[in-house]
């Protein structure tokens, strides 16, 4: 996997190319795939989102030459979080969108994580109500993904202003002694989300900054640009304006960067 978690705190499938060679079972390895995938994931990690996401185009145009399903599937996930990472949610849903027409035609399934980027381009396109709509349907026993489900409902749920929705969501979230910190994360930002509609603003700041500080550290400078909104919303809520619009210019400062950075 990734080293780095993004946006919302999808990761990249991960894949081992060492060199060309051929299995036990006379299968040899396509290089120019493994190649793209390996690229694709070094720029990503050094957040360079377009780069990314041009070579994992290659892989997934190569995975189609391969007839491949498992190919086109790591490498159409790998895209559409590459261009989540750059912003382009419209992107990622028609990414997703091709890879599952895909898949079904080649009698594979596409498996929830696709489904998981589209509630994450849904919530950054502000349709929260598409992307509620989307978790309702996503099963899987994979504790990561149902992690993430639980997340980005939360984050829906507050985009709609259903409290009791936010609140079945924070709850869903691993409750761990020692969480990693991408767990932290979201749980602090759902706790200043909440925290923030039961108007104890002060308690929503904290836990806002708590999440600032866990995804800086992740590098998820988006999801940090997002806890700012969260802290500068309470300051503003509990009438310190200056405050307020001190997390405000600091998350836009850093959302600047990003198309340049990409």
């Amino acid at each position: 996997m990734s080293l780095r978690h993004v946006v919302l705190g999808l990761a990249l499938t991960g894949l081992a190319a060492c060199g060309a060679h051929e299995d036990s079972a006379g299968i040899r390895t396509d290089q120019d795939y493994a190649n793209a995938m390996d690229v694709g994931r070094e720029s990503f990690d050094m957040t360079r989102a377009k780069q990314a996401e041009s070579q994992f185009r290659t892989a997934y145009d190569r995975a189609l030459l391969r007839d491949d399903s498992e190919a086109i599937r790591d490498s159409g996930y790998n895209m559409g979080i590459a261009q989540l990472d750059a912003d382009e949610a419209q992107a990622a849903l028609k990414t997703t969108a091709r890879t599952r027409q895909d898949l079904v035609l080649r009698g594979a399934t596409p498996g929830p994580g696709l489904a998981l980027i589209d509630m994450a381009a849904y919530c950054r396109l502000g349709q929260f109500q598409q992307a509620l709509a989307i978790g309702r349907q996503v099963q899987t026993d994979d504790p990561a993904l149902a992690e993430r489900r639980a997340f980005l409902t939360g984050l829906a749920a507050d985009g709609v202003g259903d409290t009791g929705a936010l609140v079945s969501a924070r709850n869903a979230l691993p409750h761990s002694s020692k969480p990693p910190a991408l767990e932290q994360a979201d749980l602090a930002e759902l706790d200043s989300r909440l925290a923030l509609r039961q108007n104890a603003f002060s308690q929503a700041e904290k836990a806002a900054l708590e999440a600032v500080t866990l995804r800086r550290n992740m590098l998820d400078y988006r999801g940090m640009a997002r806890g700012l909104d969260c802290a500068a919303n309470a300051a503003r809520a509990s009438g310190q304006t200056e405050r307020a619009a001190a997390y405000a210019q600091r998350a836009a400062e850093s959302r600047a960067q990003v198309t340049e950075k990409s």
